[in-house]
């Protein structure tokens, strides 16, 4: 998950120029065509506010839809003229108009992978724009930037019928400067697939497929006519313009090499019912594959092949993997078309069998309990890892990519703001439907499949309802920004999908506990969700879908719109100073120093810790407005044919004036009411901001006098010879990468522990000679063993060793208490003392010896003293080599 370090960037904000772009008054335009004038209309299909996607985003370029018109802006300049303290770079404009307009305003901005088009499209109407290069718009002495707009379709996106619900670019499409692949998709349901190609007008005249989901969903033979309905042409009820209204398309990738290869070529539709479709292969007559596309499918179609080869394998199931094979047999006997740069990636031609057009697969159902009535806005995809087997990779060591889950999953918004997350486990491939002989009854089949639901997450909007917006991050795959009304959240699904990953992608077999396993990650936390963007203003339209920039001169931002309105919000940038660090240490092969002076040397912090930036506050746009507004806006609301009663003819008592002053009473009112809750609120930010000024001054005081005990304490304490007082900051530096040092060695063993767990694998001939070795030394120090301990082994020496010391330290106790008695009075008594002492040592000695020699008491309590000392080295030598066997066999336990 993105870490949110700020708000909206002080260059777009009022009264900078930049807040321009977003802020100027939207234009009147003709509103869309109602049910009135457009009979197979619904009332939910017009005016959809899941579908407004004003902002598309080139590098730092950034094109905004304001009312039906379009403007260009480049954020990098924005930012450098508001930085810049010259007085006539702060003057330019900080935007410029592009030659285009449509009817009715514009509701989707859809730019190409290639970044070579922009797809502008209104409820009914698609336009292409070829785009110019940097250079064109940034010229300037062009305050407004011609360009060529084609509109598809003479009668299929022209004139008003069923509102456009998805325009999408293929992400697998041959495309050049030329050329490219577009997707439509309205509500009836009716799929539009455009090659365009700017040399040749007529390639946006006609579809190069036009599809039919209804028909295509009822189909049993790939020879039938699945192209919709011509314009005009009258149509009859069916249950599927109910049960099949599209509420949102998406593909299942973005066309990356380490995705599942039939990912990208699989589109994926949402009904506002809740049923789920898929449709793949969907491809252009022309399309580039990745470098892993070929070789993953023809791993994955071979092995299918050589499975139901001498199997009792239904015969549906045959004949999907035997089309698959046919399929993928055709691209492999192809060869690729040569590409305009011989240094760029192939290009192939779309197989001719079984069939241009896929089967379409599904429904999908999401598996809820109570699922109830749903209404679903928008619909996203992530697309699930390459499978080693399908990799081709000599390498068994690589890992998963990171934030990469091993099955589909769908995010799925609905009008109750509310997300739902679902897995579809068995994987979609490609199918199609069989050729049937004339004069051949068969039925349709149907395939309903139930998705794995994982959780359902409520977003908790301003408003009870509002409709969900789906925008994925295009630096986390399995991160994605929910927009719901006047609030943007960020829902990220990375630790799920790590432990996914880690159950599905290990070494060990499948099991039949997976399944259990499986459901019970679904049953804890699934998504991680924070609040970006919370807009506490009056807004009178929903926010715009978000647009995510990432870029060394701007930052890592996202911005969104609701006129006359731009909110951002800035994220911090660990991965590019990741990525520096390992590119960094890649070529000096050393650790990175990071020098701040001379001979100063400071490692650099994995994670700063930014806090977050105060909201700038922007004044209200009535502050802005000039002494002549509130008079433009009375004579805007006066008729022309009143308006001679107020300019040229003397005022009378009459209705027509009554009223005239009636409405400018109100009009003036409510303006000057909207600036004195202006005022207040200034005055009331004036008030706070002095308040907070003086609190940030005590609170830097009180530090500034810590910092100072401290240091005097430093100063006066007695530094030992040989010592350095360490410093506060390297302290700190210390502790942290201690901190980090327990968290790695937490995670090692968590690792182990779920390897031990999970590994079924059989031991090695090194672990094998170690248990063998640990046993040895186990018998040799007579470890966990009830018999006798051999002679001259470590447990015999200890055992000699405890009866020495049970038979002298009697000895011992006696000796020591004789030589701490009283002394007697006179001499001659402490002379027999002595003698008797002498006496009874010599007794002993020659007991132990047996030949009773004379031997001095230092004598013996030196030996003693030996014996004692033996007895400890005994014990420790034991003790230590006791520790480590148990250590020895955990680690072998682990392993």
């Amino acid at each position: 998950m993105p870490k949110r370090i700020g708000e909206t960037p002080p260059w777009l904000c009022r009264p900078s120029p930049g807040a321009s772009i977003f802020s100027d008054p939207v234009p009147n335009v003709p509103t869309s065509p109602t049910k009135t004038n457009s009979p197979s209309l619904s009332d939910s299909q017009v005016d959809d506010a899941g579908s407004k996607r004003l902002i598309a985003q080139r590098g730092t370029e950034l094109f905004v839809a304001i009312g039906n018109k379009l403007r260009w802006t480049d954020l990098a300049q924005v930012k450098d003229r508001y930085e810049d303290t010259s007085r006539s770079r702060k003057d330019e404009p900080a935007y410029k108009t592009v030659g285009f307009s449509t009817f009715y305003a514009i509701r989707q901005l859809v730019i190409s992978p290639s970044e070579q088009y922009l797809a502008v499209a209104t409820d009914f109407t698609v336009h292409v724009i070829p785009l110019p290069d940097h250079a064109s718009f940034s010229t300037p002495q062009r305050p407004v930037v011609k360009v060529r707009a084609m509109q598809l379709g003479p009668t299929t996106h022209v004139i008003p019928g069923s509102p456009i619900k998805s325009v999408l670019w293929h992400p697998l499409a041959a495309a050049s400067a030329s050329t490219d692949c577009l997707i439509t998709v309205t509500a009836d349901a009716s799929l539009r697939l455009w090659e365009i190609d700017r040399l040749n007008r007529t390639s946006v005249e006609q579809p190069a497929l036009d599809i039919d989901l209804r028909k295509l969903a009822d189909g049993v033979s790939s020879d039938q006519d699945f192209r919709p309905a011509a314009f005009g042409k009258s149509k009859g009820f069916s249950v599927d313009d109910v049960d099949m209204e599209v509420s949102a398309c998406c593909f299942g990738g973005r066309g990356d090499e380490d995705e599942d290869p039939w990912a990208s070529m699989t589109l994926w539709t949402a009904m506002r019912n809740g049923d789920v479709y898929a449709l793949c292969p969907l491809l252009p007559a022309t399309w580039q594959p990745t470098t892993t596309t070929i070789p993953a499918l023809s791993t994955s179609t071979v092995s299918k092949m050589a499975t139901i080869v001498g199997s009792d394998e239904d015969a549906e199931e045959r004949r999907s993997v035997e089309q698959q094979y046919e399929w993928v047999t055709e691209i492999d006997n192809d060869e690729p078309l040569s590409p305009d740069d011989e240094s760029g990636p192939e290009i192939r031609l779309r197989p001719s069998n079984p069939s241009a057009i896929p089967r379409l697969q599904g429904p999908f159902e999401l598996g809820m309990d109570d699922d109830g009535d749903l209404d679903v806005t928008d619909l996203y995809v992530m697309a699930p890892g390459l499978e080693k087997e399908d990799s081709l990779d000599e390498d068994p060591e690589d890992e998963i990519a990171p934030n990469r889950v091993p099955y589909t999953v769908l995010v799925l918004g609905t009008t109750d703001s509310r997300l739902h997350i679902s897995l579809e486990l068995e994987g979609v491939t490609g199918q199609w439907l069989p050729k049937k002989a004339r004069n051949t009854f068969s039925v349709p089949e149907t395939e309903g499949r139930d998705l794995v639901h994982a959780a359902t997450i409520e977003l908790k909007p301003a408003t009870d309802l509002a409709s969900v917006i789906l925008t994925p991050d295009i630096i986390n795959r399995s991160t994605v920004f929910a927009t719901v009304g006047s609030q943007v959240h960020s829902v990220s699904l990375d630790d799920w999908a790590n432990r996914i990953g880690e159950e599905v992608f290990s070494d060990t077999d499948a099991d039949d506990r997976l399944q259990t396993r499986l459901a019970t990650a679904c049953q804890s936390q699934v998504a991680v969700v924070d609040t970006v963007l919370n807009i506490k203003e009056r807004l009178t339209d929903s926010l715009s879908a978000p647009v995510v920039i990432d870029d060394l001169d701007v930052g890592y931002i996202l911005l969104t719109t609701s006129s006359p309105y731009v909110f951002g919000s800035t994220f911090d940038q660990a991965h590019i100073r990741s990525m520096l660090l390992r590119q960094s240490s890649a070529l000096i092969q050393s650790p990175i120093i990071l020098h701040t002076g001379p001979g100063a040397a400071v490692e650099p912090p994995e994670d700063i810790d930014y806090p977050p930036s105060r909201q700038i506050y922007e004044p209200p746009s009535c502050l802005d407005h000039s002494a002549e507004y509130i008079i433009n806006r009375l004579k805007a609301q006066v008729p022309k044919t009143n308006r001679a009663i107020l300019t040229q003819k003397p005022l009378r008592l009459s209705p027509a004036v009554f009223d005239l002053m009636v409405g400018a009473h109100r009009t003036v009112s409510g303006y000057t009411s909207e600036l004195e809750q202006a005022g207040a609120e200034l005055f009331r930010r004036c008030e706070r901001l002095k308040e907070e000024l003086g609190e940030q001054v005590r609170h830097m005081t009180e530090l500034a006098d810590r910092l100072q005990r401290i240091k005097d304490q430093a100063d006066g304490d007695e530094v030992r010879p040989g010592e350095e007082k360490k410093d506060q900051e390297t302290r700190l530096q210390s502790i942290k990468q201690k901190q980090s040092d327990l968290k790695s060695r937490f995670e090692e063993l968590r690792r182990k522990a779920g390897q031990a767990s999970s590994n079924k694998k059989p031991l090695s001939a090194k672990e094998i000679a170690w248990i063998e070795e640990v046993e040895s030394i186990s018998e040799r120090i007579g470890q966990g063993q009830e018999v006798e301990p051999k002679k001259g082994s470590l447990a015999a020496r200890f055992a000699s060793a405890q009866q020495l010391s049970q038979k002298l330290t009697p000895e011992a106790k006696v000796l020591q208490e004789r030589q701490e008695g009283q002394p007697s009075d006179t001499p001659s008594l402490q002379r027999q003392n002595s003698s008797d002492l002498a006496s009874s040592r010599s007794s002993i000695a020659s007991r132990r010896s047996g030949i009773f020699p004379l031997v001095s008491a230092q004598y013996q309590k030196e030996r003693i003293q030996d014996v004692q000392d033996l007895v400890e080295r005994e014990t420790a030598v034991i003790d230590a080599a006791t520790r480590r066997l148990e250590g020895l066999k955990l680690a072998s336990g682990l392993a």
